[in-house]
């Protein structure tokens, strides 16, 4: 009988022993399930910042390109308009006169 109780009281360490083993490791998990998600956050953060910081800098190529493009459209007006002008000046002018004095 007293051996039938020593090996209760055993049985009874030994399953105390494994939950207590169990309580430990479930903490662990959850520590470690805690650090992947952070680690997996901060990823996330830095590669939504390096796309976002990329965008960015293609949104800015982009409208350089497009004032780039503007500028040299309205380079190229001003000197049609100036050639235009140069061009028809004088008859203007004539037209102009004639209109006014009333030819």
């Amino acid at each position: 009988m007293e051996e039938l109780l020593k090996k209760i009281i055993e049985i009874e360490h030994q399953a105390q022993s494994l939950v207590a083993e169990g309580i430990a490791e479930k903490e662990n998990m959850y520590k470690a399930t805690r650090n992947e998600i952070e680690n997996l956050k901060s990823n996330i953060l830095e590669m939504s910042e390096h796309k976002i910081e990329e965008l960015r800098l293609r949104n800015e190529r982009d409208a350089e390109e497009k004032i780039n493009q503007i500028n040299e459209s309205r380079t190229q007006k001003l000197k049609m308009l100036e050639e235009t002008y140069n061009k028809n000046r004088e008859q203007w002018e004539n037209q102009i006169f004639t209109r006014i004095i009333g030819r």
